[in-house]
């Protein structure tokens, strides 16, 4: 007969809220006058640039200038300045494995297509090597001075011409900024990873934005121009709509092939949400037997897996306005866990992200009865 014994052990159910990494940026470009190159700096609203990155002008401090004024509230982000000699994509390789990000800003314009495939290549990377999903936003030229509309049109579509990369968001600097306002459109906490750049209500573009820039034919630049470059070029690009102040942008497009899921940075972004939370569930039930195949434990993870898509579908209803979550609610059947091996698990996930309108048409029909004879 043993003596009396007592444990207490504390059980861990992964229950904690992770931290969030969306709407966090690393900002990055060549400046060989900075003084601390090659390294990674944390920055705010209040950060002074002039001492992080010198005095003088450079892609990257108009793109953090912009992004800074577009960002909203409590906007914070990483840079990281290179010297002219360095490898963009080695170092942001280096840098995404110390912090963690959503979007990846190449201030720099790119000039071939071989720079868009490396950036997609370098995001893959990213999430075979830290498991850590990103998305490129990367500038490309403005026009020249002695470019037509026309010219430089043909010469954006040909940089992005059969290029397959559902996660480079190329952005023409039309404004010399507008890399930056961009991406701290998308940054701004106000909105969630499921609005679209496009949305209005959001606001106007904050810079200089009123004035429409011309060509070497001084030609006032046009939607035409704006269509050609979205439509046939894939690229990203300000907007305005007549009789209506500001100026804003269009879809954020992506370089993902005709029929992908992903062609609009507002899928990716909410499909990279749910992952990154659905990883770490799934990291904490490995050789865990409470994930094993009786019907009971599938039904008890299906609710552990669906933690992350409840939270992103939670919504909100304040004085009669709906405001609606990032996704629609799951539903029965929106997790399915299967058993191929004995020692293998496969999961699969469904999110509906809500409808969106980009494009409204209004009818307006006339009653022209005579109502005065029933009179």
């Amino acid at each position: 007969m043993s003596l009396g014994s007592v444990n207490v052990n504390n059980l861990d159910l992964a229950q904690g809220t992770p931290s969030e990494v969306e709407c966090l940026d690393l900002f990055t470009g060549a400046v060989p006058t900075a003084p601390e190159t090659n390294q990674v700096h944390a920055i705010n609203m209040s950060t002074d640039l002039e001492v992080l990155l010198g005095f003088g002008t450079s892609n990257l401090k108009t793109q953090v200038e912009a992004a800074r004024s577009n960002g909203g509230q409590n906007w914070f982000a990483y840079i990281l300045p290179l010297t002219a000699e360095a490898d963009p994509l080695e170092e942001v390789d280096k840098a995404v494995g110390n912090v963690s990000v959503e979007s990846v800003v190449n201030c720099d314009p790119i000039a071939s297509k071989s720079d868009l495939e490396d950036m997609q290549s370098t995001a893959m990377e990213l999430i075979g090597k830290y498991q850590r999903r990103v998305f490129f936003q990367s500038a490309f030229r403005g026009p020249a001075a002695e470019e037509s509309w026309s010219d430089y049109s043909a010469q954006a579509k040909s940089v992005t011409e059969n290029v397959a990369a559902d996660r480079v968001v190329t952005v023409p600097l039309i404004y010399p900024d507008f890399l930056g306002a961009l991406a701290g459109r998308l940054a701004n906490k106000a909105v969630s990873v499921a609005d679209s750049p496009m949305r209005v209500a959001t606001g106007t573009l904050l810079g200089n934005y009123a004035e429409r820039p011309i060509d070497a034919n001084k030609l006032e630049l046009d939607k035409s121009v704006l269509l050609d470059l979205h439509n046939n070029g894939r690229l990203t690009v300000p907007t305005w709509y007549e009789d209506y102040d500001g100026t804003y942008t269009s879809d954020g497009f992506t370089l993902a092939p005709e029929t992908s899921d992903y062609r609009v940075i507002e899928n990716l972004r909410v499909a990279d949400k749910a992952a990154r939370r659905i990883y770490l569930l799934a990291v904490a039930r490995i050789g865990n037997r409470l994930l094993n195949s009786s019907p009971q434990s599938i039904a008890f993870n299906s609710t552990y897996f669906m933690k992350p898509l409840r939270e992103m579908a939670h919504a909100v209803e304040i004085n009669g306005i709906p405001f609606p979550g990032e996704i629609e609610p799951p539903k029965a059947g929106d997790i399915v866990i299967s058993w191929p091996t004995k020692y293998a698990v496969e999961i699969y996930f469904t999110l509906r992200p809500l409808n969106c309108p980009k494009d409204i048409t209004a009818n307006i029909t006339l009653d022209l009865n005579n109502y005065a004879e029933a009179a």
